[in-house]
């Protein structure tokens, strides 16, 4: 049997449902925690009509960002980062634009 080395930007990185400390720990690229005494967790980025979080300066979120090609169209101020109430809900770009 031939193992193939992992990508390295794979390497160490958590699966979805492990503990995480930031979202630069987790595959998905997404930390998050459902309350500010809960356990983050590693978790799927944010489908299409599913609630989202623009950013984040913690590095974990309430809401994951939306998957890739996908938009979230919600909060964008820095009060709403920083009190973590940027949700919003992913949308399609290019679908919205026709």
């Amino acid at each position: 049997m031939i193992l193939l080395p992992q990508p390295p930007e794979k390497l160490g990185l958590q699966e979805n449902g492990e503990l995480c400390m930031n979202s630069a720990q987790c595959k998905s690229n997404c930390c998050q925690h459902s309350s500010a005494l809960g356990l983050a967790r590693c978790t799927s980025l944010a489908s299409e009509n599913t609630e989202c979080s623009v950013k984040t300066l913690y590095g974990i979120y309430y809401k994951c960002p939306c998957e890739r090609g996908l938009t979230c169209e919600g909060d964008k101020t820095i009060v709403g980062t920083i009190t973590n109430t940027n949700f919003g809900i992913c949308h399609d770009a290019g679908r919205s634009k026709q």
